[in-house]
């Protein structure tokens, strides 16, 4: 058995660790390879891989047009592109953060940007560029909600009262986007898209026929029927499986996945050595 994780978010996105930290969470947890999968942004792990003594798949996260649909795209070589690429779609997003941030803070919602920034300075988070997810965190400190999912069905998600969309990628786009950075594309916990598994394999055969090459079959967050499920899925559209955690918070989540060695020799070739299926 070998244990992996290739689905981990630190405080350079919406995580509570830094990128240090997870890599020495997971090295402690014993897994032997992972992948940083921050939300729009794709990080160069190298020194770090050999300080610790991990192998680090490049990765990268990214919300797509299609709600509740969100890809993984691995073993990025052209950082600059995706960085480029990344960049310049955060800063419009933030422009919509604070277009939200000012809605809320005309109502009466204690929250400005300057608030956020301080907030998120206190508890070691990256206040660079605000978005979306660090807007709710801190509207769950000051107690305006409960959840984050409350905080988006009652505040600012769709069809609610403060609701702006963000600018996001196709996943045409984002696949396209992947390859030409070097990389593979997978398809995040596919139980978070739709309940209706005839709609789901619509869209996967879809994505398969725009160069999709795996699908996350196993996270914290999927029952043992439902990873089940989608290895049928996998074996049936020819997908590498890939196995994660989606980690966010030490204190309720653990990090690291055990597989069988054959499935982590399928991740090797696949996402590093860069081979068909």
């Amino acid at each position: 058995m070998s244990k992996i994780d290739l689905h981990l978010h630190t405080s350079l996105s919406d995580g509570l660790l830094s990128p240090e930290n997870v890599i020495i969470l997971a090295k402690q947890n014993g897994c032997q390879t992972i992948a940083i999968t921050d939300h729009e942004l794709c990080g160069d792990y190298k020194l770090l891989s050999q300080k610790y003594d991990i192998n680090i798949i490049s990765g990268i996260e990214f919300n797509t047009s299609i709600s509740n649909l969100h890809l993984l795209g691995y073993g990025i070589v052209d950082f600059d592109k995706m960085d480029d690429k990344m960049l310049s779609l955060r800063k419009l997003n933030e422009i919509i953060c604070i277009e939200v941030i000012e809605r809320l803070r005309k109502d009466g919602i204690g929250v400005s940007v300057k608030q956020l920034k301080d907030y998120l300075n206190n508890i070691d988070l990256d206040n660079q560029i605000l978005d979306k997810r660090k807007l709710v965190k801190y509207l769950i400190y000051m107690g305006y909600s409960s959840t984050i999912v409350e905080a988006y069905q009652k505040l600012i998600g769709k069809g609610q009262k403060y609701y702006v969309p963000n600018i996001k990628l196709s996943p045409k786009e984002i696949i396209e986007l992947v390859k030409g950075c070097g990389g593979k594309t997978v398809l995040a916990h596919p139980n978070t898209i739709t309940k209706d598994n005839k709609r789901l394999l619509s869209i996967i055969d879809e994505l398969k026929s725009l160069g999709l090459f795996g699908i996350e079959v196993k996270n914290d967050k999927m029952k043992l029927i439902q990873t089940e499920y989608y290895q049928i899925i996998a074996q049936k559209y020819r997908l590498l499986e890939t196995f994660g955690s989606d980690f966010h918070n030490p204190n309720t989540e653990c990090v690291g996945v055990e597989i069988e060695q054959e499935k982590f020799r399928s991740i090797y070739e696949g996402l590093v050595l860069k081979r068909k299926l």
